[in-house]
């Protein structure tokens, strides 16, 4: 993965809103190249409206086309390199209602997607999963922090994941051992409508 960061702009927001957009650009960041057809199959949907959806996000560069791969009736796709930033850059004017609104259902839609792989670890077989690989998932808490402690600990949260991303980067085809971890770090302020003294 490239450490360039992009930032989307209110098209390409709107595009990523879809649902089932935000859910095939995560399945293609977690398993790698797949087809419509196979990514289809694992949404319930059909190829059809997989692949309509592919092709939106390949308008906005979220995806492209592998053309060494497959042939003209089954195309496979890959996840297009580098990290996206929803929100806005702290620098700049604020932005335009349509953006923020924009923001927000493009947020909400990439989050319920996070959400469905979460929901599916949490409630999966505990059989199915490597012995190795059990007991190995995170948990959150709460803490109390000012606006530049909050900012701190974020920086360093992403130091972390940067550190561990640059390993191995993004590699089609794993090693033996080597599993795709989603590392999810969520953090927001809780803002009480009455400030503790």
């Amino acid at each position: 993965m490239t450490d360039e960061t992009r930032i989307l702009d209110v098209a390409a927001l709107k595009a990523l809103a879809h649902p089932l957009r935000a859910r095939l650009l995560d399945l293609l960041s977690q398993q790698g190249p797949s087809t419509a057809t196979s990514l289809g199959a694992k949404l319930g949907e059909s190829s059809g409206s997989t692949s309509y959806h592919l092709r939106q996000l390949e308008r906005h560069g979220f995806v492209h086309e592998l053309p060494d791969r497959g042939n003209a009736r089954e195309r496979w796709w890959e996840r297009t390199a580098g990290r996206i930033s929803i929100g806005d850059p702290d620098e700049g004017p604020a932005p335009s209602p349509a953006h923020q609104t924009a923001t927000q259902l493009a947020s909400l839609a990439v989050m319920e997607a996070e959400n469905d792989l979460v929901r599916d670890w949490t409630t999966r077989d505990p059989e199915s999963v490597p012995a190795d690989w059990r007991g190995v998932s995170g948990s959150s808490t709460y803490v109390a922090l000012t606006a530049d402690e909050y900012s701190a600990m974020w920086r360093e949260f992403e130091g972390v994941i940067e550190r561990y991303r640059a390993i191995r980067g993004q590699v089609a085809d794993l090693p033996e051992g080597v599993r795709r971890v989603f590392a999810q770090v969520r953090s927001v302020p809780i803002i009480d409508e009455e400030p503790t003294p």
